[in-house]
C-alpha cells in the first residue's frame, strides 16, 4: 500500500462552513458505489470549495469537477462529518500530509474503492489534493481509498532529482511541468498512479506547519494528533 495506504439516499443540507447535522451515510459496498457516488455528485454539483480546519489553521480546498467520483465522495464524506472524527495520520515533511484515519472509533463507510479517474493534465505539484490507494500489484486498476486523502507538500526538486524522477517512473514531463517541479516543487513519482481530484488555494501555510510536527519515526504519525473538521463552502 502507498502507506497511503445504484441507489439514491437522503443527504443532508449544508450552509456554507457550518456544522453538519448528525447523518449517518448509508454503508456502500463496491457494487453500489460507482451509482450512488454518481447520483450524490448530480444532486450537489455546484459543492467545489471545501475547507478543511484543522488544529493548525485553516485549509481551503477546490475540488475538480472533472473528477466527479472522487469530488461526490469527498463532498459526501463531509456533508455527514467523517472527517471530522480522524485526524492526520501520516506526515512526511517534504513529501505530502495525509489524512482520513484514527485509532480512535469513528463513523462506519461500508467497504468500497473508488475508480481512478487519472487525468494527465493535473500532476502532482505542491498543493495538489489526491486519494491513496493500495499498490500497484494488489490494485493493477488504481482504484482509490474512500477515505484517505493526502496533499502534497513537496520541495523544489534539483535537475539531478527531476531527471532521476523521469528515469525511474518513466514521466513524461511538460517544460512547463519540469519548471514547476524544479521551482514549486512537488512529487513526480506518484503522478500517472494516483488520482489528483482537487488543489489547496488558500492555507499552504498551514500544510507546511503540519509537515514540521514531530511525528513517529515508525509510522510517521504525528506525536499529537492534528485534528480537522472539513465543510463544505456553499458558494
Amino acid at each position: 500500500m502507498f502507506s497511503f495506504s445504484g441507489c439514491q439516499e437522503k443527504a443532508p443540507e449544508t450552509a456554507a462552513a457550518a456544522t453538519p447535522k448528525p447523518y449517518t451515510p448509508t454503508l456502500l459496498n463496491q457494487a453500489e458505489a460507482v451509482d450512488t457516488l454518481t447520483a450524490y455528485g448530480q444532486k450537489f454539483p455546484h459543492d467545489t470549495l471545501v475547507l478543511i480546519q484543522t488544529s493548525k489553521g485553516d485549509i481551503k480546498v477546490r475540488l475538480f469537477k472533472d473528477t466527479p467520483l472522487h469530488r461526490a465522495n469527498f463532498v459526501r464524506l463531509a456533508h455527514y462529518g467523517f472527517f471530522d472524527k480522524t485526524v492526520f495520520f501520516r506526515v512526511e515533511k517534504g513529501f505530502m500530509i495525509q489524512g482520513g484515519r484514527t485509532d480512535q472509533p469513528n463513523m462506519k463507510i461500508g467497504g468500497y474503492d473508488i475508480p481512478q479517474e487519472i487525468r494527465p493534465h493535473y500532476y502532482h505539484k505542491r498543493g495538489v489534493l489526491g486519494m491513496a490507494r493500495y499498490g500497484d500489484e494488489e490494485n493493477p486498476e488504481r482504484m482509490s481509498s474512500a477515505r484517505d486523502f493526502y496533499i502534497v507538500q513537496g520541495h523544489p526538486l534539483s535537475p539531478e532529482e527531476l531527471a532521476a524522477n523521469i528515469q525511474e517512473f518513466k514521466l513524461n514531463l511538460s517544460p512547463e511541468q519540469k519548471e514547476v517541479y524544479r521551482t514549486q516543487g512537488g512529487a513526480p513519482n506518484l503522478d500517472g498512479r494516483f488520482t489528483i481530484f482537487g488543489e489547496v488555494i488558500e492555507g499552504m501555510h498551514v500544510v507546511d506547519s503540519i509537515a514540521n510536527v514531530p511525528v513517529d519515526k515508525q509510522q510517521n504519525w504525528p506525536l499529537t494528533d492534528v485534528t480537522m473538521k472539513v465543510r463544505v463552502i456553499r458558494q
